[in-house]
């Protein structure tokens, strides 16, 4: 099991999460982002610690958004309880209409499919290694008395 030295949240998430909740005009010195990655680290370790703990409490080893809850409530910050049910909420809407949307244009592309299958007009994909050039292989079959005749007239002059 990784201890939490060895975890980190990614440096790019980090600084966009710092830089949208402080001014324009404050800068972060590398050593304070150094911090707040840690202390991210061990507030994220000590919620799950005590949302796993809430779980048990209910005989269950999935911890459920409740318990999140409850674990914000038993470490002294029930203040952000409500923000977080009406994020969670946002969050969970827009999950949905991407599912949605997804589902719909996944739907939409196999009715096309469909509807050119029936056409006649569905293009299969090439694979570029099976195709044969273009010349020869399009060209008509050349008569071989018209091929001698130019031959040896071109030879003759």
């Amino acid at each position: 099991m990784a201890t939490l030295e060895d975890l980190d949240f990614p440096k790019a998430v980090l600084m966009r999460m710092i830089k949208s909740s402080l001014p324009d005009t404050i800068a972060i010195q590398k050593e304070a982002r150094s911090a707040v990655s840690k202390s991210a680290t061990v507030f994220v370790s000590y919620l799950a610690a005590a949302a796993n703990d809430c779980a048990r409490t209910d005989g269950r080893k999935t911890i459920m958004p409740n318990d999140v809850y409850r674990a914000l409530e038993a470490v002294g910050l029930a203040e952000f309880v409500p923000e977080l049910v009406v994020q969670l909420e946002k969050h969970s809407v827009l999950v949905k209409e991407k599912k949605e949307a997804a589902a719909k244009d996944k739907a939409e592309k196999e009715e096309e499919t469909e509807t050119d299958d029936e056409r006649g007009e569905a293009v299969e994909p090439v694979d570029e290694a099976d195709a044969e050039p273009v010349g020869e292989a399009d060209a008509e079959p050349v008569d071989e008395t018209i091929a001698e005749t130019v031959g040896e007239t071109i030879a003759e002059t």
